[in-house]
């Protein structure tokens, strides 16, 4: 997937876009009072960039290298200071250190969808925010973005089955058909779930 992603990212374009994603964008009150958030998947940091500008203390994870050098550069001309984390998700530890935990189009094989989610809640703090946007399994009869391997889109039952088990509230969970214009990559009308979860305390 490293090799997938880099050779996306070596364009001088943002595939993304330079704005934020909008689902992110229209949620922000929702962490506005967060002091450090995590972007997952952030790829060339639209998300991070944003968030970054409001004040948050950020991190962004991605897989590609190229794409993370990307964000740095963009950083460095906004003179923002953004963590960087260059991994997989599968191989990042989280521990609750963020107040926010942001991810939008991450594409994970069916097997390792769950592990996003608990992910996510493991590096909450309690009261904590998940803000995500995912390509339902629905994109795969759009032409707007997305894999076209439906095993790497998400299935709205599975996402509503796996939170029963995490501890978390759920805030939004809902399947939707939107207008995506992002970048020369996310045009046109598109199937997304549309996750927001603030985590609880575990009972002992």
């Amino acid at each position: 997937m490293q090799e997938v992603w880099n050779a996306k990212f070596q364009s001088k374009e943002r595939l993304y876009g330079y704005a934020p994603n909008n689902f992110i964008k229209d949620n922000f009150e929702l962490i506005a009072q967060a002091k450090t958030v995590m972007c997952l998947g952030e790829g060339e940091g639209r998300n991070a960039i944003y968030l970054a500008e409001k004040g948050l203390e950020i991190e962004a994870l991605d897989a590609s290298d190229v794409a993370l050098f990307k964000l740095r550069k963009w950083a460095k001309e906004y003179y923002l200071d953004i963590k960087i984390r260059h991994t997989l998700i599968q191989y990042w530890t989280p521990t609750p250190t963020y107040d926010a935990v942001v991810c939008t189009y991450l594409h994970l094989f069916k097997k390792d969808q769950k592990m996003l989610f608990e992910k996510a809640l493991l590096a909450l703090h309690v009261g904590g925010i998940f803000i995500a946007e995912l390509f339902s399994e629905s994109q795969i009869n759009f032409s707007s973005g997305g894999p076209k391997n439906i095993a790497l889109l998400y299935d709205f039952n599975d996402i509503l089955d796996m939170v029963k088990s995490l501890p978390c509230e759920v805030l939004k969970l809902s399947q939707e058909v939107i207008f995506l214009d992002e970048g020369t990559s996310h045009q046109g009308k598109g199937s997304v779930i549309r996750v927001i979860l603030k985590k609880k305390q575990i009972a002992i």
